[in-house]
């Protein structure tokens, strides 16, 4: 890819960032919104199907805060202009591996080397 081309595939990413940042962040307000909006159970098997469909919840909400985390690293990057720069070797991280995963930070290589030797 030429450099234009590396530059129009960073803004595509850029605003897809931003959309699906928008997206978790809308779903974070409602998640919000329902749990101080929630009235009292009358029995125990409305109390546990509550409790479930809490844990669930906060399970996904869990999900969402880490990929939100990812979004922001992966905006400041392109701020920053080290988006799609390897943090273990520095040597850019390849197009079609930011397309497929966009919060990536390691090339293939580094990734692989990172599997194959895990943290003690």
């Amino acid at each position: 890819m030429n450099p234009g081309e590396i530059q129009a595939m960073i803004q595509t990413l850029h605003e897809s960032l931003l959309e699906q940042k928008s997206l978790i962040l809308n779903k974070s307000y409602e998640f919000r919104q329902e749990q101080c909006n929630r009235a009292p159970v009358s029995d125990e098997s409305e109390a546990a199907s509550g409790n479930l469909e809490d844990s669930i919840s906060i399970h996904l909400h869990e999900r969402d805060r880490r990929t939100l985390y990812q979004i922001e690293r992966a905006l400041g990057k392109i701020a920053d202009g080290t988006y799609g720069q390897c943090e273990a070797c520095a040597y850019p991280i390849g197009p079609r591996r930011l397309q497929v995963h966009p919060f990536s930070t390691l090339c293939v290589s580094c990734m692989e080397e990172q599997e194959s030797h895990p943290r003690q």
